[in-house]
């Protein structure tokens, strides 16, 4: 080391604070594009769930009913017509999951 060394230089300031912008502007909204996505899978893996319980439950039992369940933030609506069973739900935007069934 040099004998008159009192600390950092500018040059050594702005680099390093460059290196914590750059953390900041890019790497944070890439990590909550991520967090978002995970959460629509969840979402839309739960609705096919829902949708696969009220298909069941009509095919055997023959209820259908119009359902709004809940299940942790996201609230899915279930809504029947003809030869279809709907699945609505919404993270970031609205989505709809249709299922399609036949009588033999």
């Amino acid at each position: 080391m040099f004998r008159n060394s009192r600390g950092f230089s500018t040059i050594e300031m702005l680099f390093a604070s460059h290196i914590f912008l750059f953390a900041a502007l890019v790497l944070m909204p890439t990590y909550e594009k991520l967090i978002i996505g995970k959460k629509e899978l969840r979402a839309k893996l739960e609705a096919y769930q829902v949708l696969h319980e009220h298909m069941n439950e009509a095919f055997i039992e023959g209820k259908k009913q119009t359902v709004n369940k809940k299940r942790g933030e996201v609230t899915y609506e279930l809504n029947w017509s003809q030869q279809k069973g709907c699945v609505s739900y919404k993270v970031q935007k609205k989505q709809t999951i249709c299922f399609h069934y036949f009588k033999r």
